[in-house]
């Protein structure tokens, strides 16, 4: 499965632009809904992955931001971000050691994403997602195996669970590679007012 890496900032993206001119190496951002952008660095170029950038990006902007990094549909990793400080981490799939094959989330708070909503929470939703137990049956394993399927999975419940729509979500789980591999499909989805060029990335319009 796809990995990306995304940052979601409550903030229009006219507003955040400033910020993430001046901090992102190269990448793309997107309007995420009302209220919302997501940044989309190239992770590639040294220093300007997610987590790199979230610290600045926080402080720049004054609002908190959640970083999002999806590893090929097996892990998901959260961090929130205030102020040019890590507030918070969350692991579906933490590094265990050899003897303990089973790996559970590490630093379930559901409180600690509540910045980050952009309607009605749906607690259950959230805890039980965080918790990588899926509520829809489609999400779960074929084999009855306990979690998610997949990553992606987890983190379209988490963003649900806090209010996003479907379009958001779908853009929180595109990765810079991905969008300037496609230019026409990205066209297509996006109006070209709704994303922002970032360093030295190339306009894929």
């Amino acid at each position: 499965m796809t990995t990306y890496g995304t940052i979601l900032i409550p903030m229009p993206l006219e507003q955040a632009a400033p910020v993430l001119r001046a901090v992102c190496a190269a990448g793309y951002a997107t309007a995420a809904g009302p209220g919302f952008c997501l940044a989309h660095p190239d992770r590639f170029v040294e220093g300007n992955d997610i987590f790199s950038l979230a610290g600045p990006i926080s402080s720049g902007s004054g609002v908190p931001v959640l970083a999002a990094f999806q590893y090929d549909g097996d892990r998901l990793e959260l961090e929130v971000w205030r102020d040019g400080v890590r507030a918070h981490r969350y692991d579906s799939r933490p590094p265990r050691g050899d003897d303990d094959a089973d790996s559970t989330p590490a630093n379930i708070d559901p409180a600690a994403f509540l910045d980050f909503a952009a309607g009605p929470v749906d607690s259950h939703r959230l805890s039980s997602a965080l918790a990588d137990t899926p509520i829809d049956e489609e999400e779960k394993d074929v084999d009855g195996d306990p979690g998610y399927v997949w990553a992606q999975g987890l983190h379209w419940d988490v963003l649900q669970a806090l209010g996003h729509p479907d379009g958001t979500i779908q853009r929180a789980q595109w990765d810079y590679r991905h969008m300037h591999g496609a230019p026409q499909t990205l066209a297509k989805v996006l109006d070209s007012t709704e994303l922002v060029v970032l360093g030295a990335a190339e306009n894929p319009f």
